[in-house]
C-alpha cells in the first residue's frame, strides 16, 4: 500500500515493498560482504566528516536486483519528470549500517548522472529491520518517517532530511536512485 506523506514535497512510503524474509536476506548478505566508514559527497569526492555523517556504507553493483526492484516500484512512480522518463533503478546500491550513537544530519541527496542525458531524480529506500530505537528518516519540512521492515521510502532528492542518531539497536537500510532519461534520448 503506497501512503503519501506530503503530495507537494512528494514524500512517500510504500508498506510491505519487501518481505520480513527478504530483508533479513539482504542484512546477511551485507555483513558477509563488510561495512566500511561512508563518507559525505562533496563536489564528487568523498570526504570522511563526523560530524556530518557517521555510519557505515557499502556499495554494492547488482544490474538483475535493480531490474527485480524495478519492476515492483514501477507503478508507484512518477513515469514522467519534465522532459524525462523513468528508466529503472541505479544498479548501485548502498546498503548503510547505523549502530547506537551513528547518524547522518540535515543534508540532500545527490543526483547520479550516469550520461548528459541519464540522471536520478528521486532516492528510493527500504527499511531492512525495525528492531532498534531512533533512527528515524526527519525531513526539514516536519515529516518522520519511523522505519518498518520491508517499507520502501521515496522522495525528491531536493527533499532536506536526516537520519536521526540511533539509540539502540542495529539499523539497516537498502538504498538506490530513480534513474530518468531525456525523452529525444530514448
Amino acid at each position: 500500500m503506497q501512503n503519501i506523506i506530503n503530495e507537494t514535497m512528494e514524500i512517500y512510503t510504500i508498506e510491505n515493498f519487501l518481505t520480513v524474509d527478504e530483508c533479513h536476506e539482504l542484512i546477511q548478505k551485507s555483513e558477509q560482504i563488510g561495512f566500511e566508514e561512508a563518507g559525505v559527497n562533496i563536489d564528487g569526492a568523498q570526504k570522511m566528516i563526523k560530524m556530518v555523517r557517521n555510519n557505515e556504507r557499502i556499495l554494492y553493483q547488482n544490474e538483475e536486483y535493480a531490474s527485480f526492484l524495478w519492476q515492483k516500484l514501477q507503478p508507484y512512480i512518477k513515469s514522467e519528470v519534465g522532459n524525462s522518463t523513468a528508466i529503472g533503478l541505479n544498479e548501485m546500491f548502498r546498503f548503510y549500517k547505523y549502530n547506537p550513537g551513528q547518524r547522518f544530519k540535515m543534508h540532500r541527496d545527490g543526483s547520479y548522472k550516469r550520461s548528459e542525458s541519464e540522471f536520478s531524480y528521486y532516492t528510493f529506500l527500504i527499511y531492512l529491520n525495525e528492531e532498534y530505537e531512533g533512527g528515524e528518516t526527519k525531513f526539514a519540512s516536519g515529516e518522520i518517517i519511523t522505519p518498518k521492515t520491508g517499507t520502501a521510502l521515496v522522495f525528491e532528492h531536493s527533499q532536506r532530511h536526516e537520519g536521526a542518531a540511533l539509540i539502540s539497536g542495529i539499523k539497516y537500510v537498502l538504498r538506490s536512485d530513480i534513474m530518468y532519461k531525456l525523452k529525444e534520448n530514448i
